[in-house]
This record gives structure tokens, C-alpha cells and sequence, in this order.
């Protein structure tokens, strides 16, 4: 798996010092915005209402590091740009980028950084840094919030909630649920994990007793992304319980088993980019800024 490599030790040379915004959606606008206030000259392509350069050739070769969206690419072709009109593909990118580019991008294709790789370029997938989850467990907690609120006919306030893994994401829902009243029990496997959670004032059990306690809840939070609620555990599941999966692929709940037991099942990808998109787009800055700057690049 890559995070982010450079080949034979290349020290990078900048002499332009700017920024090229390639592609994505609002994120990747208000990260824009959020370099332009560090001092950094920032550039755009691959916008249909953003003043920027009109052919990727020239907005490549002016640019010292170029940043891809997240997700950097919707079918492994070309770049995500929903709001452009017309496609960039992968391959041009990597046929322009040259050794003197530092790139960036959330979730990319294993080929592109082959390539990338091959011809000597720095790059960083930056949906794979700790501080970048860290920051967005946070608007991702927010996000669950107003799904519950959307979604079921009660309060916060006296919900029964189950939360299925207690990492970042966990600690984050665990602490917003619990200060408005849900009452809220964490399923883990680490002891450390449980102790934890029961430090904060939560109810705490092994992930083993979690089919048991399914027909206790409002509401069921996945944040574990390995499978852990299958078609037996959803046999115990309450009919008006609500399962909203936080995790990536390959996911903790079965989505087929849910669909044949007639449980919805909310897929609460990418939440961050979704209700809270500037805060989600200055996150990406403020994690990829120190690797910038451990390569030598200044404001």
C-alpha cells in the first residue's frame, strides 16, 4: 500500500512556489481558499466557475504542488470533477507531472502511483495520514448527529445508541451522544478500548455481545471497517432500529443481509465533505502543509 514515497532521495526544487487545485468538489474550493490565507499563491484547473488556467498542460507546468481530490478518482480513469464539464484523465496527469512536483490526492488509484512512482515523483495519499482521520472525526460525529435528528422521531435525549468500534470516529460520536442525553454503550474488542469508554460515562461491552444487545437500540453506528454485523446478528435486530455505517470499505455491515432482513441501512460515507465541506477542506490543508514543508517548500 502507498502512502506517500519518492524515488532515489530527490530533493525537490520549487522554484514556482504554487499551489494547482486539480478538480473535486467544494472541498476542494474552500482548501483553496484556506492556502490563499497561509500566503501560498494558489491556481485552479478543472472548475467551470473558478478563474483559472484552461489547458492541464500549462496549469501543470506552473505549478510546484498539485493537489487531487478526495476521492482523487470515481473509476480508477479519470479525475473526479463534478464540477467541470469536460474529462481528465489519470494518464495525462502522470504524462505531464514531472520529478520537480510534489502531488497530492485522497484515495489513489494503486496504478496512478505506480506510475508516479516509476518516473521519480513525490506524492502523498493524504486520505492515509493520522492527523487527517483525527481531524475529521469530529464533522463526522456532527454529520451522524443530523442523520439521527433527519432520520428517527425521537430525541437525542434519551436515544438508545449502540456504537460498534471505538476508535477515533467512536470516541468522537461516543462524547457528542453522551453530552446530549443518548444513552449510549460501545461495543469494543481492546480492553483499553472499553476502559475508556467507560471512563467517559459510557456503558461498555465486548463486540462479542453485540447480537445480544441488538434489540435494545434506536439506533446501531458502525465504525469498524471489517465485518461484524452479518445476517445472524441482524435476526436480533429491533424493526424500527436504524444502522448507519460509518466505515470504508470493505465495510462492518453486510449491506445484502440488511437489504433481505428489510433493514435500513444508512451508507454515511465521506460525511465531512458533506455538511461541514470548508472545515473538511481546510483539514486537508493542515495535514498536507507540514510534509510540505518538511520538503523544503515556504510561503
Amino acid at each position: 500500500m502507498y502512502e506517500y514515497t519518492i524515488a532515489r532521495g530527490l530533493i525537490i526544487s520549487m522554484k514556482n512556489n504554487a499551489f494547482l487545485i486539480l478538480g473535486g468538489d467544494s472541498r476542494s474550493l474552500y482548501l483553496g481558499e484556506y492556502l490563499e490565507k497561509q500566503k501560498f499563491n494558489v491556481c485552479y484547473y478543472a472548475f467551470n466557475d473558478t478563474d483559472c488556467f484552461d489547458n492541464l498542460n500549462k496549469a501543470i507546468e506552473e505549478a510546484s504542488v498539485i493537489i487531487l481530490p478526495l476521492p482523487a478518482s470515481r473509476d480508477r480513469i479519470s479525475l473526479n470533477t463534478p464540477l467541470f464539464d469536460e474529462t481528465v484523465l489519470l494518464s495525462d496527469i502522470c504524462t505531464l507531472a514531472t520529478p520537480d512536483k510534489i502531488i497530492f490526492g485522497g484515495q489513489l488509484p494503486k496504478s496512478f502511483c505506480e506510475e508516479l512512482n516509476s518516473k521519480g515523483i513525490f506524492f502523498c495519499d493524504y486520505f492515509l495520514l493520522e492527523e487527517l482521520s483525527v481531524y475529521n472525526a469530529v464533522p463526522t460525529a456532527e454529520g451522524v448527529l443530523n442523520i439521527l435528528i433527519e432520520k428517527l422521531p425521537i430525541t437525542v435525549q434519551g436515544m438508545r445508541c449502540g456504537i460498534a468500534g471505538y476508535g477515533k470516529v467512536g470516541k468522537a460520536l461516543g462524547k457528542a451522544l453522551h453530552s446530549l442525553g443518548a444513552q449510549v454503550t460501545v461495543f469494543a474488542r481492546r480492553e483499553q478500548s472499553l476502559a475508556e469508554a467507560f471512563s467517559c460515562g459510557l456503558r461498555a461491552k465486548h463486540i462479542e455481545a453485540l447480537t445480544s444487545e441488538f434489540h435494545s437500540f434506536d439506533v446501531v453506528i458502525n465504525t469498524v471497517p471489517s465485518r461484524i454485523i452479518g445476517a445472524e446478528e441482524l435476526k436480533h435486530l429491533s424493526p424500527d432500529c436504524l444502522l448507519i455505517e460509518t466505515a470504508s470499505a470493505p465495510f462492518g455491515i453486510d449491506f445484502q443481509s440488511a437489504k433481505e432482513n428489510a433493514t435500513e441501512v444508512i451508507k454515511a460515507a465521506s460525511l465531512p465533505g458533506k455538511v461541514a465541506p470548508k472545515t473538511a477542506g481546510e483539514i486537508i490543508g493542515r495535514s498536507i502543509l507540514p510534509i510540505i514543508r518538511q520538503r523544503g517548500f515556504d510561503q
